[in-house]
C-alpha cells in the first residue's frame, strides 16, 4: 500500500512537473498564462498558500547558494 502511494505521488510529481515546463516552454507570450494565476494553481496542487510557497522558493534558493540542503517538501503530503 505505501508503494502505490509513492507511486501515485511520483506521478502527480511528474504530471506536475510536465505542467510547468510547458508552460515556460510557451513560445507565444498571448497564448502563456497569467504568472500570478500558474502560480496559484501550483501552490493549491502542493496544498500551501501562496506566501508558503514564495517562502520555500526562498529558502530553497538560499540553500542552493549556501550549499546547504532544505529539509522542507515542496508538498504538504509528506
Amino acid at each position: 500500500m505505501v508503494l502505490e502511494m509513492y507511486r501515485n505521488c511520483g506521478g502527480f510529481f511528474k504530471l506536475l512537473e510536465e505542467s510547468i515546463e510547458s508552460t515556460f516552454d510557451q513560445s507565444e507570450v498571448e497564448k502563456r498564462e497569467n504568472g500570478e494565476t500558474f502560480e496559484m494553481k501550483v501552490a493549491l496542487k502542493l496544498g500551501r498558500s501562496l506566501s508558503e510557497l514564495r517562502d520555500l522558493a526562498r529558502k530553497s534558493s538560499y540553500s542552493c547558494i549556501e550549499g546547504t540542503q532544505n529539509e522542507e517538501f515542496a508538498s504538504k503530503l509528506f
